[in-house]
């Protein structure tokens, strides 16, 4: 998938979008200032949106794709951030916003999801990954779909990408 990546998006040779990690967890955090996007947190004091936890230590992929190999010129919406291992691709939108704007939120990332992973799916091979998509909008925990809305969107959302949906702050490599 890195070969494909590269042949695709030929701008994360040069810059730092595309970075390999084997940590058991790491963080990542989506920077509200200049160049707003999302990086690995490497100050363990700093802000953390979304934790990867790699209870078996190999080595999983953080791409950096809002602002990262999809430029801010590039008028299409697009998450920020997917890290994906050999079996697993996920893809990522984080949402800092305050308690009375998380529909509205959900509902954009929800779309922001929709668009990166049909795009994605357009220019690369996913036929040996699952693909799955993670809402995190403000203080989030993970939770499992409670309501036959809930369950009716990730249906929806399969169907439409193919993806799982998943509403939650962290994801767990097995």
């Amino acid at each position: 998938m890195v070969d494909m990546l590269k042949a695709v998006f030929p701008q994360i040779e040069a810059n730092t979008y595309l970075q390999t990690l084997t940590d058991l967890v790491f963080c990542i955090y989506d920077q509200d200032t200049e160049p707003k996007r999302c990086f690995i947190q490497h100050d363990p004091e700093g802000i953390v949106h979304f934790t990867v936890h790699n209870s078996t230590g190999r080595a999983i992929h953080f791409l950096a794709i809002d602002r990262g190999v999809i430029s801010g010129s590039v008028d299409m919406e697009r998450c920020d951030c997917a890290v994906f291992d050999h079996k697993t691709f996920c893809f990522i939108e984080i949402k800092v916003v305050a308690d009375t704007q998380v529909g509205v939120s959900n509902r954009k990332a929800k779309s922001q999801l929709r668009t990166t992973i049909l795009y994605f799916r357009e220019q690369l091979d996913f036929t040996t990954r699952r693909i799955e998509a993670y809402i995190c909008v403000g203080a989030t925990t993970p939770r499992p779909a409670r309501l036959a809305k809930d369950l009716n969107e990730r249906y929806q959302f399969e169907e439409e990408t193919g993806a799982a949906l998943y509403h939650g702050n962290e994801k767990r490599f097995a």
